[in-house]
């Protein structure tokens, strides 16, 4: 499977443009590239982007030794991870719209392919130094994460709309038609030289760079590292919710009155998950970019051709729900780790955490319904019971989210079970079979969508296994908890 999602893009360098592919691909193709180069640069900037070892940033930067020498090695090293990244992405650009440059790629591959790799790692690298020249200006970063933001959804949302409306992915085919090898050369030349540019204002402004953002940017940046390698969603998501926080006062409001009318017993656990409701009420912006994400699957099953197709749109619906559901748990994973306020309310959790499932249930099943609904809009998936199973495919994505954020604080030095390549940790078996319950509640949908067809039958099969998972893991929750405060 691995080999034909790798083989899917390239193979169509040597191909012309009446081999099977059509102009909606290269444009579709063409706009992931451009998003995922932008999302890469907004990832970078959260990790910094210039930062040091924890060693390094608490003994060497605060040192009589010169700035620019404790930060050259961390600016180089990113450098070079900027410059692979975007010859990665521009070779990937050249093989999606390779079927659509007749006058170069089938005569000369290894040409266009260097050209191609020179010019993406060229601009990738200069986006990267403007967010490091951008790094302790806090208005200037904000301004370049707004930027790739709105690149990001230009790209996207054109590369869906020419899958659609074929008349918009005729304008850059025929602009593909008359590229020729010089132009990619003088692009690729503008590109290098932008580069270089972007890093000698790098280089002059290293001795000034300021130790304070240096040090905190540090700091965040080894912790996010950390809780990455550990697939630590509650770290990851408390890093990221204390930088959104971080300065911005929360105004007060009343509770709503539908939950002064409930039952005095039903209260309390419903003002629990009340905060997930009133977090997600604080962050339109958050919500705004969980809906536009639900452009990527269609943008990727319009990319792809062949058993990648059905293959990556499965793995994107997937990941893309439980994501979505995980948007709604975030008071879930801080009672997880201190369960003060169960206490102090007298909640059992076990009731807590049906009455939080709710929120994950609705964001999943709206995510999926969204994104579902734009693949049968550009012809991916046949027939308009795509949404319908969306629908009832979100309660089971949201069981794997809600396990998720119930897992434990990971111990890095706990022992883990013998395998034949060693001790595997638990918190991978546990992060695994939390995906694992996600495929299992979204499986007739999965199933539905590697086929290529839905009916009536797959719409009962995905409500009765959504109902049996998001049912029998509250069931298997609320039992466990009753068990626990018997012992």
């Amino acid at each position: 499977m691995l080999g034909d999602f790798l083989d899917a893009p390239f193979s169509r360098l040597t191909a012309g443009a009446d081999a099977g592919s059509t102009p909606v691909q290269a444009e579709a193709g063409i706009a992931l590239v451009l998003g995922a180069a932008a999302g890469l640069v907004v990832l970078v900037q959260a990790l910094g982007p210039l930062a040091l070892s924890p060693a390094d940033a608490s003994w060497l930067l605060l040192t009589p030794l010169a700035r620019r020498d404790v930060l050259r090695r961390p600016a180089a090293a990113l450098a070079g991870v900027a410059a692979l990244a975007g010859g990665l992405l521009g070779a990937l650009a050249l093989a999606m719209a390779g079927p659509f440059l007749p006058h170069g790629p089938h005569r000369a591959v290894g040409a266009w392919l260097a050209l191609s790799i020179a010019g993406g790692a060229g601009f990738v690298l200069a986006a990267v130094l403007l967010a490091v020249l951008a790094q302790p200006i806090p208005g200037a970063r904000a301004r370049l994460r707004l930027a790739c933001a709105v690149l990001a959804a230009v790209v996207v949302a054109a590369g869906v709309a020419g899958a659609r409306w074929n008349a918009l992915s005729r304008p850059v085919a025929s602009w593909f038609a008359h590229a020729s090898t010089g132009v990619l050369g003088g692009v690729a030349a503008c590109a290098v030289a932008i580069a270089c540019v972007a890093a000698v204002l790098v280089w002059r402004m290293l001795p000034r760079f300021p130790a304070s953002i240096a040090v905190t940017d540090s700091a965040r940046a080894g912790t996010t590292l950390m809780a990455a390698a550990f697939l630590n969603v509650p770290l990851l998501t408390w890093i990221a919710e204390d930088s959104y926080w971080h300065g911005r006062l929360l105004p007060s409001r009343p509770w709503p009155r539908f939950l002064l009318s409930l039952p005095g017993r039903q209260q309390p656990a419903v003002a629990l998950a009340w905060v997930d409701w009133r977090r997600l009420g604080r962050r339109p912006a958050l919500m705004i970019t969980l809906a536009a994400s639900a452009l990527i699957p269609a943008l990727a099953g319009a990319a792809f051709t062949g058993r990648a197709r059905s293959f990556t749109v499965a793995a994107v619906l997937l990941a893309g729900a439980i994501a979505a559901g995980l948007q709604g748990t975030a008071a879930t994973r801080r009672d997880t780790s201190d369960n003060t306020l169960y206490r102090l309310l007298g909640v059992n959790a076990g009731k807590a955490v049906a009455a939080r499932a709710v929120l994950p249930a609705l964001l999943s099943a709206a995510w999926l319904m969204i994104a579902l609904a734009l693949l049968a809009a550009v012809g991916v998936l046949p027939g308009w019971l795509w949404p319908l199973l969306g629908l009832t495919a979100g309660p089971g994505a949201a069981a794997a989210a809600l396990r998720i954020a119930r897992t434990g604080a990971i111990d890095a030095g706990e022992q883990g079970v013998d395998s034949p390549m060693g001790p595997m940790p638990t918190w991978i078996g546990t992060r695994a079979f939390s995906v694992l319950v996600g495929a299992a509640g979204c499986y007739p949908m999965l199933k539905a969508v590697l086929a290529g067809r839905v009916h009536g039958g797959s719409l009962a099969g995905q409500l009765v296994v959504s109902a049996v998972v998001l049912g029998g893991y509250l069931m298997l929750t609320i039992r466990m908890t009753a068990v626990r405060r018997q012992q």
